[in-house]
């Protein structure tokens, strides 16, 4: 089940008259909280709960004081404290031991689905929008912007407003329908990313191992639209062979991945690299190659999630370190000396 706000929106999307919407959105946080401010989700009156504002511990309560936003028509902000031993958070056992506060606004066509229907259509094309939401107001505006992954959440109180950045789904481009693919095509897809898969080998026979909502298409990397190319966010090339791979390394050029992953080891990189005749520094990033995290196993679906945890680190800014070294190494710290920049990871409990 995928809870990014893409697929929370596009589950809302054709149901918005059909029944009475809230907007949830963490507006305010202190200390280890599951989401960051910014951080938003839909809530009906029939009981729909799309996206997520906690790790499932206070989805049910919110639906409780949606009906009750709906009921009065009127716009409600409520605080989970786990460390108020009289909060409904404490009763409600929330483990992540910080407070949130949240805000839930009526959302309909009277204040123009607070523009979450713009939302949409800006992340359906791959387009990343600032979300300027009213905190004493039910009124929303939203402008396109770049992506930036990077950034955990970037929700902030700015002038009585709530503004957040909403990137588009992460894009996965997989260069290559070797039977080792469609592990790596699961797992993304289970991310909630989107993936598209291209190979001018690509028969009807091997569209059939892939899984359903992989974009397929029967063609080479100079085949491929020049806009495609520069908006993916992730490539792996994995041909299983050398003379198409430098092909596609030499198509890569103009990309605007930020990770390029390619098959093999370190010695077949430069084998790819000798037979594209070019060097790295002619791709926009450098080549994973090897590429993945060591991880251990050997199997395809072990492959692919130490090539996805990968890619998701480059294309989030992250070091891709265990937690439980960064936060030791941070507790380690004296308090008024330097502490390491912990910005990328989840500090969730």
């Amino acid at each position: 089940m995928a809870t990014s706000f893409y697929h929370a929106l596009a589950q809302w999307f054709p149901l918005k008259h059909e029944h009475h919407w809230v907007l949830g959105a963490v507006i305010n946080t202190r200390g280890s909280v599951y989401r960051k401010s910014g951080a938003l989700m839909l809530l009906s009156d029939a009981g729909h709960q799309l996206g997520l504002l906690s790790g499932g511990c206070l989805e049910g309560d919110l639906l409780l004081q949606a009906r009750k936003v709906i009921a009065l028509e009127k716009s409600r902000r409520v605080t989970y404290d786990a460390t108020d031993e009289g909060s409904l958070a404490w009763r409600l056992g929330i483990g992540c031991g910080g407070a949130a506060e949240i805000l839930l606004h009526p959302c309909h066509g009277g204040n123009h689905f607070l523009a979450l229907d713009q939302v949409f259509e800006h992340l359906r094309a791959q387009q990343a929008c600032r979300y300027q939401l009213g905190v004493d107001q039910d009124a929303a505006v939203v402008a396109p912007c770049p992506k930036a992954f990077y950034q955990r959440q970037a929700g902030k109180i700015i002038d009585n407003h709530l503004v957040t950045l909403i990137n588009p789904l992460p894009h996965l481009l997989i260069l290559g329908s070797g039977i080792d693919m469609v592990p790596l095509c699961e797992l993304a897809l289970a991310m909630g990313w989107r993936v598209t898969l291209a190979d001018q080998r690509l028969s009807h026979q091997r569209r059939d191992t892939f899984p359903t909502g992989v974009e397929l298409l029967q063609a080479s990397v100079t085949d491929l639209d020049a806009a495609l190319l520069q908006h993916v966010d992730g490539i792996i090339v994995a041909h299983h062979n050398v003379v198409l791979d430098a092909a596609a390394l030499r198509g890569l050029s103009g990309s605007g991945a930020s990770y390029i992953g390619l098959l093999g080891p370190a010695q077949r990189k430069r084998e790819v690299l000798a037979a594209a005749a070019m060097s790295e520094h002619q791709l926009p990033v450098p080549v994973a190659g090897p590429m993945g995290l060591a991880l251990g196993g050997d199997l395809p679906e072990s492959i692919a999630l130490s090539v996805l945890a990968e890619c998701h680190a480059v294309i989030h800014g992250s070091t891709a370190a265990a937690l439980s070294e960064a936060y030791a190494l941070d507790t380690a710290q004296d308090i008024s000396g330097p502490r390491p920049n912990l910005g990328t990871f989840n500090a969730a409990g």
